[in-house]
């Protein structure tokens, strides 16, 4: 038996972040799967009621560093100070939710010693079926499935599409930023949600 037990970066900070915005004193949990062996899913967020009944959500976490971007060639070209990079993967039927997750540094000139609390992030949140749609959309000029995609932001307020979109539309992914649907998160966990299963 491994006697340590350690977790990803990315979830432990998603996890921090998901007990603020879903405090404890709301009824809410963050829980952390022990066994290596889950498949599927990284985070659950459980929904306690005083009648004993409870809602479990389960969130698959997929990372990106943030890279810094070269300053285009043209002036016409639009380009962000960021960007993340994502491998295209399969939707795993036991997760409910997924953060996408992209850490980034504010000021990217700074030379001082910093504390991992320095950086900031920039999330996503998708629904299941909202991620299904997404990875179909994401594809090569050509039309060939792409095998990744990215985003491109300034900093956590607004975040664009720079790969995966066959047409090179850019589009606003800023309203699925986590702190703005943090609202969808706390839905799907209400007792007369259609999303989740209640459990007894």
């Amino acid at each position: 038996m491994d006697p340590v037990f350690t977790l990803q970066w990315p979830e432990f900070f998603l996890a921090n972040r998901l007990q603020k915005l879903m405090p404890k004193s709301q009824g809410y949990s963050v829980l952390v799967p022990v066994s290596r062996q889950e498949k599927g899913f990284d985070l659950a967020i459980i929904r306690k009621y005083p009648n004993g009944r409870s809602q479990t959500a389960t969130i698959q976490i997929k990372a990106s560093r943030a890279y810094d971007q070269k300053p285009p060639k043209r002036k016409s070209t639009q380009r962000q100070l960021f960007g993340t990079w994502f491998n295209r993967f399969k939707i795993p039927k036991e997760a409910d939710f997924f953060l996408l997750f992209g850490l980034f540094p504010p000021d990217p000139g700074r030379i001082k010693k910093v504390k991992p609390l320095w950086y900031k992030d920039c999330t996503l949140l998708f629904t299941q079926k909202e991620m299904k749609v997404f990875m179909s959309s994401c594809r090569t000029r050509t039309g060939k499935p792409d095998p990744m995609f990215g985003f491109g932001f300034d900093d956590e307020r607004k975040i664009i599409q720079t790969r995966g979109d066959q047409d090179r539309r850019f589009k606003d992914y800023s309203t699925f930023l986590l702190t703005r649907r943090i609202s969808i998160l706390k839905k799907a966990l209400s007792t007369n949600s259609s999303i989740m299963h209640k459990k007894n």
